[in-house]
């Protein structure tokens, strides 16, 4: 898989889910909150998007067919290494993404206020991991 060119990224968030109105609420909140976001409902169109254009963040439901948030991140993180990941579910505990790319698990119904502040507060600094 090629690497996304190390312009600026294209976006902010690349933001995944397979429930449309929850795709369409945090979307919202997110444009609101000043941020640039493009939404895919479909994780493989996502993954195709990823290799097209580069972005700051991944923000990725946890449960979604064909492929779940996992798989995704760690997809994303071959893609790009500089992409911040986080996971939205109402399901996933904090040690389920040990050992994942994912740096940061937000709990549905998801806290907009402390979203935008972590990513905001992420901008421009390298992953965690790095």
């Amino acid at each position: 898989m090629a690497a996304p060119s190390p312009q600026r990224p294209a976006a902010d968030v690349l933001l995944v889910d397979d429930d449309p109105s929850g795709l369409a609420i945090l979307g919202l909140a997110l444009r609101r909150a000043g941020l640039s976001v493009v939404s895919f409902s479909n994780p493989n169109a996502a993954i195709e998007e990823l290799r097209r254009r580069r972005f700051r963040w991944l923000v990725t439901d946890a449960q979604m067919t064909p492929q779940d948030g996992f798989e995704l991140a760690r997809i994303a993180r071959q893609s790009d290494p500089d992409l911040r990941i986080v996971m939205i579910s109402a399901l996933v505990s904090e040690s389920d993404i040990e050992d994942t790319p994912i740096e940061r698990l937000f709990s549905k119904p998801v806290p907009f206020e402390n979203l935008v502040a972590w990513l905001k507060d992420t901008g421009g600094q390298p992953p965690a991991w790095r």
